[in-house]
C-alpha cells in the first residue's frame, strides 16, 4: 500500500495547491482527533509533493486543535526554493474550516549534497526486544478508547538510556517514505515516559508539538521502535527527547513537550448514568 492511499489522500489539483485527506477514527488518539504522527505524515507527505524530488530534512508541526474525522483540507505554501533546501508550510483544516495543525518542512536537494556519510556517535540499541515479544499497550481507562492502539499495536520493548522503546507496525509499504513513517512512531513513543512522571494520577497529557530532524531514506521496515527519554517537567509541563530507529540505523532526532493536564480522564461509571438518564427523559 502506497502512502497516502493509507492516509487516504489527494490533490484537489496541482500537487502544490491544496489537499483532500479522509483521517478515520482509526487513526484517533486518546484525545479525540488525528494521532500528531499522522498527522505530522501528512504534513510531511504534502510537502514532499509540493517539492517532488526533494528529501525531507526537518519537520517542526504544532497542534492547534483535535482534528477529528472527516474530511480535512491540507494547504501547502512554498516558502523558500533555493538550490539546497526548500521549506513549506503546511495548515490543516478541519470540515468545520478551522486550523487544527500548522507545520513547517524543510526539505534538500539530494544532487547538491557531498558524498559523505559517518555513523555518528549514536549506537544500535542491543537488549530492546522484538515486536512479538514486547508488552501491548492497553487504554488508559475503561472510559477512554485509544482507537490508535488496535491500528498501530504499540508494545513497550525496553528502557535503557535513551528512555522508553516503543515498537510501532508501519502499515504502508512506499519505498522512500521512513520519514512520514518515523512521524508517526516518534508522536506515538511520548506517552509513556510523561506517563511514568505522573505518579500513577489518570490524567490527560496530550502533546502539543513535535520537532523531527531526519536521516537519509532507508529501506523501509515492518516496524520502527521510538525510543523517548524524559527530560525534566516543571508544572506540569514535560521535556522529551526522542529517538526512532530501524533495526541498526537511527533515522529521526527530535523533541516534543507534553502537557499534563489538571483533571483527571472522563469517569466511565458516570459517563453511563448520564446516557441512562437522557434515555430515560427520552
Amino acid at each position: 500500500m502506497k502512502l497516502l492511499e493509507f492516509l487516504s489522500g489527494e490533490p484537489e489539483g496541482p500537487a502544490d495547491g491544496p489537499w483532500r485527506f479522509e483521517l478515520g477514527r482509526e487513526l484517533h488518539g486518546a484525545f479525540g482527533g488525528a494521532n500528531g504522527g499522522v498527522v505530522a505524515a501528512t504534513c510531511v507527505a504534502v510537502a514532499r509533493a509540493t517539492t517532488e524530488g526533494r528529501r525531507p530534512a526537518a519537520l517542526d508541526v504544532r497542534f492547534l486543535r483535535g482534528l477529528t474525522a472527516g474530511m480535512a483540507r491540507v494547504v501547502p505554501t512554498r516558502l523558500h526554493q533555493g538550490r539546497t533546501l526548500s521549506c513549506v508550510s503546511i495548515d490543516i483544516f478541519d470540515e468545520r474550516e478551522k486550523l487544527c495543525t500548522r507545520g513547517t518542512v524543510s526539505l534538500v536537494e539530494p544532487s547538491a549534497l557531498a558524498e559523505i556519510d559517518h555513523a555518528g556517535d549514536a549506537r544500535p540499541p542491543r537488549d530492546w526486544k522484538s515486536h512479538s515479544e514486547g508488552k501491548p499497550w492497553a487504554s488508559p481507562g475503561s472510559a477512554v478508547r485509544v482507537p490508535l492502539i488496535e491500528t498501530f499495536d504499540p508494545r513497550r520493548v525496553g528502557r535503557d538510556e535513551r528512555g522508553i522503546a516503543t515498537s510501532v507496525k508501519v502499515l504502508w509499504d512506499e519505498p522512500g517514505t521512513c520519514a512520514e513513517a518515523a512521524c508517526v512512531a516518534a508522536d506515538i513513543s511520548v506517552g509513556p515516559p510523561v506517563g511514568s512522571a505522573t505518579g500513577g494520577r489518570p490524567i490527560p497529557i496530550p502533546n502539543p508539538d513535535l520537532s523531527l530532524r531526519f536521516n537519509a531514506e532507508h529501506a523501509l521496515p515492518s516496524h520502527l521502535v521510538a525510543a523517548t527519554r524524559l527530560g525534566a517537567v516543571q508544572r506540569g509541563l514535560a521535556m522529551t527527547q526522542i529517538e526512532v530507529w530501524t533495526e541498526d540505523a537511527i533515522i529521526a532526532a527530535g523533541v516534543s513537550c507534553t502537557t499534563m493536564l489538571a483533571g483527571a480522564w472522563p469517569d466511565a461509571s458516570k459517563k453511563q448514568q448520564k446516557a441512562k438518564g437522557e434515555g430515560a427523559a427520552q
